[in-house]
């Protein structure tokens, strides 16, 4: 709703941790992501990024400039802001970094000009006068934090629709990486960056890097998350593991639906609750904000950065405090650049006895204050093993900024021992745009031989930091656009990294020598492989123009909006003669990568695209009660059906037979692996409480699921059809009946489609149960963890 948006400033003026003072800073519709620095913050507040300014000093902004404009889409004013752009983060680097969720954006522009364009969620980053907008990474979901540690690296607490429910994971974000939502973490997951972990149904909000030795360990150097979800924020401890991390979590804060989090220079924590909030406006006592503080900090005044000298700034670099030395770093760039300055920032990121984190803040400010004529001295850095990936990083930071940067350089540290080292190398090589680096990175595409794939579950819930330096060495290809060198190396020992990164290059010249190299190599492998990519390039991913694929999409893959290409046409063509002279054990092939990629091409059979027949469809219907039984639900009031059954501990292997005979299982998932239906149950009794369970099933329209709203969709033909939305496509739409029916709709066969206030699931479904027989109803509930 427009006009409600504001942000607020809270002054705790005697230090008793309540804010005494409380004054509107400045207006705006949907400000989500705050970054402050010196009189200016930095607003989120989409379509729009904005920076305001209080010229003078009296805490309420004076002017406003517009920094990025349409950095979401038009369902911010449809649906809510709830998957729009959300949190910022000012890294040391100098960048702001955005979560942006799956709503994606149309046309993002920065000052310069420069946009982006995208379906989906990701992390975009923008310089702070609103410059060089670039994405950093995608294919995420529903972010609503970024996350950043001393060295840049960024992570983020995500969920994707897994079965149906909301599963969150916990990823370590690099520079290029696919992270793989909707369209290739289900089906194509070997071709994602891995999660760091899979911890189940949730919610996650925002979060923060804590970097801050005045605290106690282990909780002065961590990742924190909250999760509105569960109600709880986390702590992580996350133990280097190759390129990436492993993963850890414990509770750190039990919180009634934590939202952000946040520090201060004094080292106090800041954490947002929207208790009692719900999705519309329920009036101003809504949520609070909390303060944490260690028991052994004695919070100090944070210092006047603007009265300190050079020297106090440069020593301030390596404070013990994250947010002293990046609003010290602020200072010092406002200060502007000269040979004292610089001089002192590689004096301390030369030091070996400073620490690292103090020693990279210099290394991020030399490179924002002297720009490309840091770079000789970036290279003498990037000798010493201890700050090669950071000197690495800095010296691809910005694309205007490349040239003589050396290719050398990154090459050779492809084979340092440090793969952390390594992984930067590789983003560099991508950055720099040289395709030389081409028979460098070939080798690194490839799976190592030991180190195999893990196991024990679905692939796209698994860490794997194997994975890692592949996944960026493919992405780099990509980004070269390596087309003749990758079709080159098919014949050799990388053909398989070669074949990874084609499968992303939509170009005429490879479909050609694709489908030539298909009539001539006699290695029946190589073959099947060149068959997969050509299937693969059949269709491209539409470009994004509006819309949202809503919080159920498709996610079959390896594309959203399938759309054919100029060279799809020559691609049939080649399939159709091969399949009219393939033995059997190619055409199986063949058939089974039409399938998996959702192929259809005339002429072809179709046979082995059904994998399995569909399960049989039966409506269900309302059970009747007996209208002369007292007992039974349907014959007395809601409250006196909730006080019984909540009065009475149930038994869940009853309840499970009950889940069976009152139809529940035809709309509603309960194990991992199902094909989705309606709400996912997994692990409803970790999410639920009794009294919210008893309410949902006696009144479904009380609280209905998010995402399973009911909608009416009127047809081209007149038809009605109501239900809720199972799947969506660019395409169609699978909408599932009261019944427990599914119907698929054409998209363009759609003529309105509409939200209803009312639940999908009927009321009554449990009118002929007794509520002792509810109770043992909701006990299996209760029992799904």
């Amino acid at each position: 709703e427009p006009g409600r948006g504001k942000v607020l400033r809270c002054l705790d003026v005697d230090g008793d941790g309540q804010a005494d003072r409380v004054n509107e800073f400045a207006q705006m519709d949907h400000p989500r992501g705050l970054v402050y620095d010196n009189g200016s913050l930095w607003v989120l507040h989409p379509p729009t990024l904005s920076v305001f300014h209080d010229d003078d000093g009296d805490g309420a902004a004076d002017r406003q400039e517009t920094l990025v404009t349409g950095i979401s889409t038009d369902q911010v004013a449809k649906r809510g802001a709830d998957h729009t752009t959300n949190g910022i983060r000012m890294g040391i680097d100098g960048w702001i970094y955005i979560a942006v969720g799956d709503y994606g954006c149309t046309e993002a522009r920065g000052t310069d000009g420069s946009t982006i364009s995208r379906r989906g969620g990701g992390i975009v980053r923008v310089r702070p006068d609103g410059t060089d907008l670039e994405i950093y990474a995608w294919g995420l979901r529903n972010i609503l934090d970024v996350s950043i540690d001393p060295f840049m690296n960024i992570f983020t607490r995500d969920n994707t629709n897994d079965g149906g429910g909301w599963d969150v994971r916990l990823s370590h974000i690099l520079q290029s990486g696919e992270y793989g939502y909707p369209s290739l973490y289900k089906n194509f997951a070997a071709e994602t960056m891995p999660p760091l972990a899979d911890y189940g149904g949730g919610s996650g909000c925002g979060s923060m890097y804590l970097h801050d030795r005045r605290w106690p360990a282990p909780f002065a150097d961590a990742l924190y998350t909250c999760d509105w979800g569960r109600s709880e924020v986390y702590v992580h401890n996350l133990p280097p593991h190759g390129a990436t991390f492993d993963a850890h979590q414990e509770t750190f804060l039990k919180l009634p639906r934590p939202t952000d989090i946040d520090v201060d220079g004094s080292g106090r924590m800041y954490v947002s609750s929207w208790k009692d909030g719900r999705f519309g406006y329920d009036g101003p006592n809504i949520g609070f904000v909390a303060q944490v503080t260690p028991a052994e900090l004695v919070p100090k005044p944070f210092p006047n950065l603007a009265a300190a000298s050079d020297e106090q700034l440069i020593d301030y670099l390596a404070h013990a405090s994250a947010v002293y030395r990046l609003h010290s770093q602020r200072e010092l760039l406002r200060r502007g650049r000269n040979a004292q300055r610089s001089q002192a920032l590689v004096a301390l990121a030369s030091q070996a006895d400073s620490p690292d984190y103090g020693r990279a803040a210099a290394i991020f400010t030399l490179k924002q204050l002297d720009h490309a004529d840091a770079h000789p001295a970036l290279v003498a850095l990037a000798k010493d093993p201890s700050m090669r990936e950071i000197a690495l990083r800095a010296l691809t930071d910005r694309t205007s900024e490349l040239e003589g940067v050396p290719l050398e350089l990154f090459a050779a540290a492809l084979a340092d021992d440090n793969p952390r080292v390594r992984a930067q190398a590789i983003i560099g090589l991508g950055r720099l745009g040289d395709v030389r680096a081409v028979e460098k990175l070939l080798p690194l595409a490839v799976r190592p031989a030991d180190a195999p794939a893990p196991t024990g579950g679905d692939l796209h819930r698994l860490p794997d930091p194997a994975r890692v330096i592949e996944h960026l060495a493919v992405r780099s290809l990509v980004a070269l656009h390596a087309v003749d060198d990758c079709l080159a190396a098919l014949e050799g020992p990388y053909a398989a990294g070669a074949l990874a990164a084609l499968r992303y290059l939509h170009d005429e010249k490879a479909v050609s020598d694709l489908a030539r190299r298909l009539s001539e190599t006699t290695d029946a492998a190589l073959r099947r492989e060149i068959l997969t990519t050509l299937v693969r390039l059949y269709y491209r991913e539409g470009d994004f123009k509006s819309g949202w694929w809503g919080t159920r999409p498709d996610n079959s893959g390896p594309y959203f909006d399938r759309q054919t290409w100029e060279a799809s046409e020559q691609i049939a063509r080649t399939l159709q003669v091969l399949a009219a002279e393939a033995d059997e054990e190619t055409l199986a092939h063949l058939r089974a990568q039409l399938a998996l990629h959702k192929v259809q091409i005339q002429g072809l059979s179709s046979d082995a695209l059904a994998a399995a027949a569909a399960e049989p469809q039966q409506p269900i219907a309302l059970p009747q009660a007996d209208p002369n039984n007292k007992d039974q639900i349907a014959n007395m009031s809601f409250e006196a059906a909730r006080t019984r059954a909540l009065a009475h501990a149930g038994d869940a292997e009853l309840g499970k037979a009950l889940f069976v005979s009152q139809s529940c299982i035809a709309c509603h998932t309960y194990a991992n692996g199902q094909l989705p239906k309606g709400p996912h149950l997994v692990d409803i009794g970790k999410r639920y409480k009794r009294e919210e369970l008893v309410e949902s099933v006696l009144r479904p329209s009380a609280k209905i699921a998010q995402g399973f709203d009911t909608y009416a969709f009127v047809t081209a033909d007149g038809e009605v059809l109501t239900g809720f939305v199972a799947s969506e496509s660019a395409h169609s739409v699978v909408v599932r009946d009261q019944t427990g029916l599914s119907r698929e709709i054409a998209t363009d066969e759609i003529e309105e489609r509409q939200k209803q206030p009312v639940s999908i699931m009927p009321e009554g479904l449990v009118n002929n149960l007794t509520p002792e027989q509810l109770a043992d109803l909701l006990a299996y509930l209760e029992s799904l963890k």
